[in-house]
Parts: C-alpha cells; sequence; structure tokens
C-alpha cells in the first residue's frame, strides 16, 4: 500500500530533520564547541573547574579521569601473580604453627624516616578551601590509622600560622597540632611543604622552634618537604580562586590575575612561584636543610617531569629521606583544564622512566608515588616494583567529605585489608618479600621497560 502524498510528505520532512540532527551530533561530538562557547561567554573563569569550592570538585580533578577514556596505560596494564608453590608460606607456618592466612601481613614499614602501620600515606593537601576545610577531619583520621600526612603550600599564608583568619577555615597549627595529639607513640609523621610565599614568613623557621611541636621534632615525626612539582601541574605553581576581599589582603605576598580593587569579577586567580631548580640549587637547598633543621626528615616532591632521572640521581646522592613523584593523573588544587591535559607524564610512564633506579637500589632513600591510585591492589603493585608505599590524595579528601575522620580510618581500613589478601595470595607476608617476580604485564613494551613478565609470552 502506497503513503498518500501528505503522509509521505511528513516523512520525508522527518527524514531530512532527522538527518540534519545527526549530522549536527556528529559534528558536535568531533570538535569542542560546547568549550569554545563557554570561553567566550566566560572569559578566564573557563579554563579553571567550574566552581572550586564545591566538594563535588573534588570527586572530578585529576585529569578529567571521570569525563573521558583514559588515553594511555594505568596499573590496570600490571596482573599480580600467584604462584602455585609458596616456600615463604611454609617458613610462615613453620613459624605460626598453623596454616598462615591473610591476616598474618605484617605492613609495618619505614617510610622516609617513619615508622608506619602500612606503607601509605596522605598526600600534601593545601590551601585550596575545600581541602583545608576538611583538613581536621583528614589528620584524625589519619594519625588515627598510623599512617604519614603531608600539609601542602600556602597553608600559613593564606589562613594564618596559629590563628584563624577565616572562622570556618582552620589555620596551619590546627592541622599540624590535630594530626600529632591523634598519634598513637612513635608511629606515623608528618610532613610539611614552604612554597616560595611561605618562605617569606618563614614557615620552616617557626615550625623548628615552636615549643608546642618541638617534642615532634625531638622524637623524630617531623619531616620539611621541597616541592618541585605535582601531578596535573607539573611546572606550575599553586593555583587558588579568592574572594575580591581576601584577594586584597593577599596581594603583596602573590601574583594576583587582576587587581582586586579595579575588577567586577567575584572571585580572582592567585597564583603561586613554583620555584626554581638546577642540579646545584636542589643541592644547596638539600644540604641548608640538613644544617639548619638537622632533626627533621627531608622529604621532596616531583611532579611527572621528562628528567626524573635525572633529578632522582641528584636526590639519591644527597640521601634525602624521601622522594615523592606524583603522576600526571594526580590532581591537585584548582589545575587549569590545559595542564590536566597537556602536562606531565602519566604514571605508569613515570615509573618506566625511573626503572632503572628503582630494580638498582642503594641508600636509604624512600620512593613513593601517586596518581588515581585508590585500592589495596594499586598498592601492592607499587610494592612489588620496588616502591616503598604510595599516597592517596582524593580518595581521602572524599573520604572525609562523606564520613569525617571516621571516613579516612574505613577507607583505609579496605586497603588495608585489600593489600593483605592480595600479598597472601603471592605466598608472601612481609611488604619486603615482595618483588617483580609477583608482576605480570598485558602490554609487552611496558613488560619490557618494567623489567616484568609478559602474561602471554
Amino acid at each position: 500500500m502506497s503513503l498518500s502524498k501528505p503522509f509521505l510528505n511528513i516523512f520525508l520532512a522527518l527524514h531530512r530533520f532527522y538527518s540534519l540532527f545527526t549530522d549536527l551530533a556528529e559534528i558536535w561530538g568531533s570538535y569542542p564547541f560546547r568549550e569554545i562557547i563557554e570561553r567566550a561567554r566566560k572569559g578566564v573563569d573557563a579554563i579553571y573547574p567550574a566552581d572550586v569550592l564545591k566538594p563535588s570538585i573534588m570527586l572530578l580533578k585529576g585529569a578529567n579521569i571521570y569525563k573521558q577514556p583514559t588515553r594511555y596505560a594505568t596499573l590496570d596494564e600490571l596482573l599480580l601473580l600467584p604462584p602455585a608453590f609458596t616456600p615463604l608460606r611454609l617458613k610462615k607456618m613453620s613459624e605460626l604453627l598453623r596454616e598462615p592466612i591473610f591476616s598474618d601481613v605484617d605492613l609495618r614499614h619505614n617510610l622516609g624516616g617513619f615508622n608506619v602501620n602500612m606503607p601509605v600515606m596522605v598526600a600534601s593537601m593545601g590551601s585550596v578551601q575545600v581541602a583545608n576545610k576538611i583538613s581536621l577531619e583528614v589528620a584524625r583520621g589519619a594519625a588515627r590509622m598510623g599512617i604519614p600526612m603531608g600539609i601542602g603550600e600556602n597553608v600559613a599564608t593564606m589562613w594564618g600560622y596559629s590563628r584563624r583568619i577565616r572562622s570556618g577555615q582552620p589555620c596551619f597549627k590546627e592541622r599540624v597540632m590535630t594530626y600529632l595529639e591523634n598519634l598513637d607513640g612513635n608511629v606515623g609523621g608528618l610532613t610539611i611543604q614552604q612554597s616560595v610565599e611561605d618562605a617569606y614568613n618563614e614557615l620552616w623557621n617557626k615550625v623548628y622552634s615552636d615549643p608546642d611541636i618541638e617534642p615532634f621534632i625531638e622524637k623524630g615525626l617531623i619531616g620539611f618537604e621541597i616541592k618541585i612539582g605535582q601531578g596535573s601541574k607539573p611546572g606550575l605553581g599553586g593555583e587558588v580562586r579568592l574572594s575580591r576581599e581576601e584577594a586584597e589582603r593577599l596581594r603583596d605576598k602573590y601574583h594576583l590575575s587582576e587587581d582586586p580593587q579595579n575588577t567586577l569579577r567575584d572571585s580572582i586567580e592567585r597564583h603561586s612561584a613554583p620555584g626554581t631548580f638546577v642540579p646545584e640549587i636542589l643541592r644547596g637547598m638539600i644540604r641548608m636543610m640538613r644544617n639548619n633543621y638537622p632533626r627533621c626528615r627531608v622529604w621532596v616532591k616531583l611532579g611527572p617531569f621528562r628528567d626524573l632521572p635525572e633529578v632522582l640521581d641528584v636526590l639519591t646522592s644527597e640521601g634525602v629521606d624521601a622522594v615523592w613523584i606524583d603522576g600526571r593523573e594526580g590532581g591537585t588544587g584548582m589545575s587549569p583544564y590545559a595542564s590536566m591535559r597537556h602536562l606531565g607524564l602519566p604514571l605508569i610512564a613515570a615509573l618506566c622512566s625511573i626503572s632503572r633506579q628503582l630494580e638498582s637500589r642503594t641508600g636509604s632513600t624512600s620512593f613513593i608515588v601517586s596518581g588515581r591510585l585508590y585500592d589495596g591492589g594499586h598498592l601492592v603493585k607499587c610494592l612489588c616494583l620496588g616502591l616503598d608505599g604510595v599516597a592517596f590524595g582524593r580518595p581521602i579528601a572524599v573520604s572525609a567529605w562523606v564520613a569525617g575522620a571516621r571516613g579516612v580510618e574505613n577507607y583505609l581500613r579496605t586497603v588495608e585489608l585489600e593489600a593483605k589478601m592480595l600479598i597472601s595470595a603471592l605466598g608472601k607476608y612481609r611488604v619486603q618479600d615482595l618483588s617483580r617476580e609477583d608482576l605480570g604485564c598485558l602490554d609487552r613494551d611496558i613488560a619490557e621497560r618494567l623489567g616484568v613478565r609478559y602474561v602471554y609470552a
């Protein structure tokens, strides 16, 4: 039966509309029209996350990992390969006089000079309002679990050293003392970053001479951390959006995107200097720290730089206590979208670039990594590669927003349980027993670079 002419015209019109709609959808999907429109409407505001004051942004940071498929290999390329023959399980059985189970795994370790209950640390969270607001809950949870915590740059300069500048935002010393006073004995440790702007206020000098912190320095529970870079912003300094009032207060300490007295915008970007390094400057800084603060650990945080091997050679020769490498997946502060998309090595590429140093390690320097790590499997894989531990940032922040200090503890206990189960499955019961023999890789090239088994060989 043929269609009448009116129905045929309607059908053809609908078909043309459908064709136009699908063509537009295809064009829209293959070209970033939405982003360009946002830039045209909002100007500079469009290159930063929409609202860094909202907790939900903490869930989305880190190279846009939830907005688009990952374009590069991750630790998911690695598999843990348990053996059938387990001589170390037999040895453990002879010690216990019974069959060992996963709860017999001992995760205690030394991380950058600190004794820890498991080789995990809380990544250094800085002065961004969202991170600072939950910082006391994070401190309580981390301390009770006996793992180290970092305090990021610019906290004291923005929010005050020992007194709050804003009632709802903890000051620097509150974060320090909340962590230290919740520690159980000498297990754990606190590292403190000092930015260029913090150095103008002599932050490390204040900490080192503070009578309230002195007993913990004497116990070896304090470290000072040089920050050379961070995951999603390698080569850039700290970025924070301020109200006009806050920008006016801090205008003499930071570079601001515009004059707070001559703008119609409600908020203004605050930029801090990334610091300038060459091998001689870095060596001199480490030696100065050893001389001026002999009772504090020396830590260094690196971004995913192309010259990681050369930097590590300098740091290990100087005998720093810990080197922490943050892959480009690690989202921090108010990272511009451009830096999250285009700057730095993915974590697994960074691990490939330092494989030689991991395999032929000497000395006592701890190696730590971070960047899209969030469970016990990630921890165990890193330990098998010869690393000493991992740092968690976003998972800790999310846990604190969800359920405070108890949420942080609950989250860390899940990581602890998973790690023990997986290590036990490998027939091992100490962190020190893990090695590359326990790993396989799904990618032949990555397997070769990391020195692990290619699973299809």
